[in-house]
């Protein structure tokens, strides 16, 4: 994906449900509120939307709120944005300390995930998210400064939201390939767990339990790969969120695509990615930065049919 702002024209329908004679509205494949500006015109109905917007704002406020105000990302709702948080110390329960955010390091929390349920030939009723492993991310610098000026233990306040977190993934996946394909060139696998009419989108959510260094000066990184048998190619978003941190990096099984001129075509379209023939299973018995999207059982039985 290019940086910078991008616009991708509108198709006309609805890219979640198909609805077309409908007022429809711009979707940002990165949310704004997670500094996103790459948007697909004329995207999304209003029941989708409202859809999308449950699980974002879950994640913008709930995981991230503190967050999000300390480093001043993007909002709708500047103006309402506070400008101090309260803390309480607490081995002195009576004292509150009133800090601008500016000078409060939040942590941005995350997850550390294994590879998508799919990926590993498990049924999709299966919810490997159990086995995620939370982890929060902060400045140490500003943290090392925050104690030494305020003398209180530096905490941090969120909810957990593993469900809305991975659903965000999935549409974060997704539109990334709309802004090379439509949605009718490839079967959208993940689409159900965006919409919530399948649970477990871990089924099609995953990561690598290693992290990267961090990418300076990027917020976001986000490719395309994907893995081909014989007249099947599956499709793949890789990305990365905050990627100037250190932060994971994740997988979203997007979609399929069957039969050689299809293949083709969609290739094409999306131009140079990280292409794999697998013929086997991995032999590692660990996930590395380098095959966390890569099958873990073949043949795959998501395509026994």
């Amino acid at each position: 994906m290019s940086h910078g702002p991008t616009r991708i024209p509108s198709r006309g329908a609805c890219i979640y449900c198909g609805a077309g004679g409908v007022k429809l509205t711009d979707e940002h494949v990165i949310p704004l509120s997670l500094g996103g500006f790459h948007i697909l015109e004329g995207a999304s109905c209003k029941g989708c939307a409202d859809i999308t917007t449950k699980f974002e704002r879950d994640v913008a406020r709930e995981m991230w709120g503190d967050a999000r105000n300390s480093y001043n990302v993007p909002s709708r709702r500047k103006k309402e944005r506070k400008n101090h948080v309260f803390l309480t110390d607490p081995d002195n329960p009576g004292r509150r300390v009133k800090v601008p955010y500016s000078e409060y390091p939040a942590a941005m929390v995350f997850y550390k995930m294994g590879r998508a349920g799919l990926l590993e030939g498990l049924p999709d009723t299966v919810d490997v998210s159990s086995a995620w492993q939370v982890v929060a991310i902060s400045d140490r610098e500003k943290a090392k400064q925050f104690q030494e000026k305020w003398g209180v233990p530096l905490t941090s306040r969120f909810r957990h939201v593993p469900d809305s977190f991975a659903r965000l993934l999935a549409k974060i996946g997704y539109c990334n390939l709309l802004c090379a394909l439509e949605p009718g060139d490839f079967r959208p696998i993940c689409l159900p767990y965006i919409l919530g009419t399948k649970p477990s989108p871990s089924y099609v959510v995953g990561g690598t339990l290693e992290i990267a260094e961090p990418n300076p000066g990027l917020g976001y990184v986000m490719n395309t790969a994907g893995f081909i048998r014989d007249d099947r190619l599956m499709l793949i978003t890789e990305m990365r969120l905050f990627a100037n941190n250190g932060t994971p990096t994740y997988h979203v099984v997007v979609g399929d695509v069957r039969g050689q001129e299809r293949i083709a075509a969609a290739l094409e379209k999306v131009g140079p990615i990280e292409l794999s023939e697998v013929t086997q299973a991995p032999k590692a018995t660990t996930i590395s930065m380098g095959d966390h999207w890569m099958p873990d059982r073949w043949p795959l039985p998501f395509w026994s049919d």
